[in-house]
């Protein structure tokens, strides 16, 4: 095994299997480790949906929403094995925050947003075919509406990703325990851990992925200034045996802002996600049982004959910015400092990993060139047509 890598990214969630991807086609060379299994944290416990950030729009996050519906198409184009596109309703009732005029002229600026990405426009479905809709609870029924969105395994997709940067030359080391990092003359020497034995190596550029865990690793890393404040944000899903119907559904939550899914899964029912904050070991995050509650309460009352008791729960973590910017782009996103060349990915959403993983790469290389050398965006390899 090599000991000399331009590159170590900490974390094999689906951002850190992007980042070593996207690293690996533009020739960096490259390792990541992971403790537990490749894409096995939060990467798992998705909504199990690449969306367009629909959400967005009420909040004015054009940018975000206008990339997350590029990445939407490429992910459809570049991972057709574990996908598939999917109508979702969004019903909307007479008691809803949102009234159906509002979510009409939003989905008209989502449309417009998406342009040549769009997977199809939005549609208003005619009364007569709400029927259609197996279940669904009909009294005080305004308006119902549909979007395409794309339903795909989560972890699957970490794996796949995983498995291109190891093809393109990227080193993956897993199950290892993450030791820490001493600055060197040139980047840092990384330490990991596999039960007794030890091994070490230089990188040039390490690279932070371990999203709610990014503050204790970032503890274990010399030079390392005060993190940027953020939030932790718990999301909750619950799992069902019982097969509600072929259809999948976004339906208000306790505010405008929060669309819950209802989706068919593996045989059986997705419902999610409820978010809350979260402070405490992200090792011990779990569902509560208000939360789970709350989830049960929201799909009976959209589908009422839908008895039944779900049989799992899980919960995953993400970070939000306490300000209202997140990482990595000029408007939303937002780098931990690089001048000690490490890099943490503070924010980022699961739809835009690889998109995540561009602007990444491009400030390592930006980091790593020759002042004179030309910036890295006029060579950057874009993984956009990789297939996974």
């Amino acid at each position: 095994m090599s000991t000399h890598f331009d590159l170590c990214i900490i974390g094999g969630g689906i951002i850190g299997a992007g980042i070593a991807q996207a690293a690996a086609i533009n020739g960096l060379s490259t390792i990541i480790v992971e403790k537990r299994g490749w894409g096995a944290g939060n990467s798992s416990k998705s909504s199990k949906i690449i969306d367009g950030d629909f959400e967005g729009i009420p909040h004015l996050r054009f940018s975000n929403v206008r990339e997350r519906l590029r990445e939407r198409r490429i992910i459809r184009d570049i991972a057709p094995s574990i996908q598939k596109v999917d109508w979702f309703y969004l019903p909307i009732y007479k008691q809803n925050v949102q009234k159906s005029w509002q979510i009409a002229l939003q989905l008209r600026i989502y449309d417009a947003l998406a342009g040549r990405n769009n997977l199809a426009s939005s549609r208003n479905l005619p009364e007569k075919r709400w029927r259609s809709l197996y279940g669904l609870n009909q009294h005080d029924l305004s308006a119902v509406y549909a979007i395409q969105e794309i339903h795909i395994d989560d972890t699957q997709l970490a794996q796949n990703v995983l498995r291109s940067a190891k093809q393109h030359g990227a080193m993956a080391l897993c199950p290892v325990n993450f030791e820490g990092a001493r600055q060197s003359d040139d980047g840092y020497i990384v330490s990991v851990a596999k039960g007794s034995r030890n091994r070490n190596f230089d990188c040039r550029f390490l690279v932070n992925a371990t999203g709610a865990w990014g503050d204790r690793v970032s503890r274990s890393i010399e030079g390392v200034k005060n993190p940027l404040p953020t939030r932790v944000i718990k999301s909750t899903h619950i799992e069902f045996r019982e097969h509600l119907c072929d259809n999948s559904f976004y339906v208000e939550g306790r505010n405008a802002s929060n669309r819950i899914a209802i989706l068919p899964w593996r045989g059986g029912t997705l419902v999610g996600s409820v978010d809350s904050m979260f402070s405490g070991n992200p090792e011990r995050v779990a569902p509560s049982t208000e939360e789970v509650e709350y989830l049960v309460k929201v799909t009976r009352h959209h589908f009422p004959h839908f008895q039944y008791e779900p049989f799992d729960a899980w919960s995953g973590l993400r970070l939000t910015s306490v300000k209202q910017r997140a990482i990595l782009s000029r408007k939303y996103r937002k780098l931990d400092d690089t001048e000690e060349r490490y890099l943490c990915v503070r924010e980022s959403q699961f739809a835009s990993y690889r998109a995540t993983a561009e602007r990444v790469v491009i400030s390592v290389m930006r980091s790593l060139s020759e002042k004179s050398a030309p910036p890295p965006e006029t060579h950057y390899i874009c993984s956009s047509s990789v297939r996974i």
